[in-house]
């Protein structure tokens, strides 16, 4: 800007307001460089010395406050990494049913440590006339609407799916012991399910099915989803009601201990919010079927524990009604991720809540498993385990280990994707979605 000035001064010596604009230019060039010398420059020198003085002290302040931070940094980047969306996307509902990132993000402010966060939130993703069942989905930390339950984009001629097969099980697992288990899998990725009836005794029957089988009545259309329940449920199962329940993350599931604690709830208290929703749109009326991914899956188990010991009539036909349970990568017994304890840095309660193999979700899990020993309830369960690494930032990780994703009840099918696309179907012919048509549709059939 000076040297266009200046040349417009030499074309026009006798402008006032030219050399005033010059003038005005060449001061700040030389304010901002006497701030430099005079406030920047002398600290940067004294950094510099002190460091030479006494470098052990330097590099102890670095170690102290530097690192930690960068390691939360990192920490939390990792942790954000598991919902690895297309950012940006949104995808607009109705006016009462706003699908964006900011109805799922987290809110900023610290909150008075004197009263929790409330952190749930419910959107009926459709509503048919008749109701003939209710398929409600949970999401993992991390999620929401618009990441979570999104159509999958790992279909190609490339993934290593496309000439596998997989095999579909009875669970035989004892929970109580971590068993390896050698489960085979092959499996073509983008054909119809099988159809095949599982209530005979299906357990270890391979779904061994070719690409453009001639089970295929008519094409199926590949329109990408942003939201797969709401756009493929309707057109396969006209009476399913399709429900979100999501809830927020705490932005730091590794917190630097220099930063205030934020008041989050415990899922117990959060599985209590999530009831509140589902009572005020009626849920409990007609059969359910529960969809949940990962820490999702753990909100099902405590949803239906929280509704089984209620004396409340309306609560209570949360439980009578559940007739069918899907379960997409979710830990049992815990995840190893959550075992991470670094420096400097606390984990959050969404963490601890699952830890590998503690107490909590251990004891939730014996509930669980006993209520449905004791009770007259027997859900159909189906359990879909990631078996690949899943990429994060930078490194690979195995979230959820295969025994812990095994619940010991139901049928289980091990698949060759990670930890995000164990819940993203490539298309309406996946055999992600189409169990759960099948669990739909056999529920319907359910109706006390």
């Amino acid at each position: 800007m000076i040297s266009e000035t200046s040349n417009l001064l030499r074309q026009h010596p006798k402008d006032t307001s030219l050399r005033i604009l010059y003038c005005f230019s060449t001061c700040k060039i030389l304010i901002a460089a006497k701030l430099f010398t005079n406030s920047i420059l002398p600290v940067v020198v004294s950094i510099y010395y002190a460091y030479l003085r006494n470098q052990q002290t330097f590099v102890d302040k670095c170690r102290k406050y530097f690192i930690p931070a960068f390691i939360a940094c990192v920490a939390n980047s990792i942790s954000k990494s598991l919902s690895s969306v297309h950012r940006g996307i949104t995808y607009p509902l109705t006016a009462s049913q706003k699908l964006t990132e900011q109805t799922a993000a987290p809110p900023t402010e610290i909150v008075d440590d004197a009263k929790p966060e409330k952190s749930v939130e419910c959107i009926v993703l459709t509503e048919p006339k008749d109701i003939t069942v209710d398929v409600i989905f949970i999401h993992g930390l991390h999620g929401s609407l618009v990441k979570t339950w999104r159509q999958g984009d790992w279909r190609h001629d490339n993934h290593h799916l496309r000439k596998s097969t997989l095999e579909r099980r009875k669970s035989e697992g004892n929970f109580s012991q971590s068993v390896e288990r050698n489960i085979l899998l092959q499996r073509s990725y983008s054909e119809p399910y099988s159809t095949t009836n599982m209530d005979d005794g299906g357990a270890g029957m391979e779904l061994n099915l070719e690409e453009n089988s001639e089970n295929v009545d008519e094409p199926l259309p590949q329109e990408y989803s942003k939201c797969w329940p709401k756009d493929w449920i309707p057109q396969d199962c006209p009476g399913a009601r399709a429900i979100a329940l999501n809830y927020t993350t705490d932005p730091y599931l590794w917190r630097p201990l220099w930063i205030k604690k934020r008041n989050r709830t415990s899922m117990t208290e959060r599985s209590q919010e999530m009831i509140e929703h589902l009572l005020k749109i009626g849920v409990g009326k007609h059969p359910i079927v529960w969809v949940g991914h990962s820490k999702g899956g753990l909100f099902v188990k405590q949803i239906i524990l929280d509704a089984c010991e209620s004396e409340n009539a309306d609560i209570k036909g949360l439980y009578e009604q559940t007739k069918s349970i899907l379960f997409y990568s979710v830990p049992h017994k815990g995840s190893i991720l959550a075992d991470v304890t670094l420096p400097f840095l606390k984990r959050s309660v969404e963490l601890t809540e699952i830890q590998r193999n503690c107490p909590f979700v251990l004891e939730l899990h014996r509930k669980f498993v006993d209520m449905l020993e004791r009770t007259e309830l027997n859900p159909d369960i189906f359990s879909f385990i990631e078996t690949s690494y899943t990429f994060m930032s930078f490194i690979f990780l195995k979230i959820v280990a295969f025994e812990s994703c095994d619940p010991g009840r139901g049928y289980i099918c091990g698949v060759p994707l990670d930890h995000r696309e164990i819940c993203k179907p490539a298309g309406r012919d996946c055999f992600l979605y189409q169990e759960l048509i099948r669990l739909l549709k056999k529920s319907e059939m359910k109706i006390d």
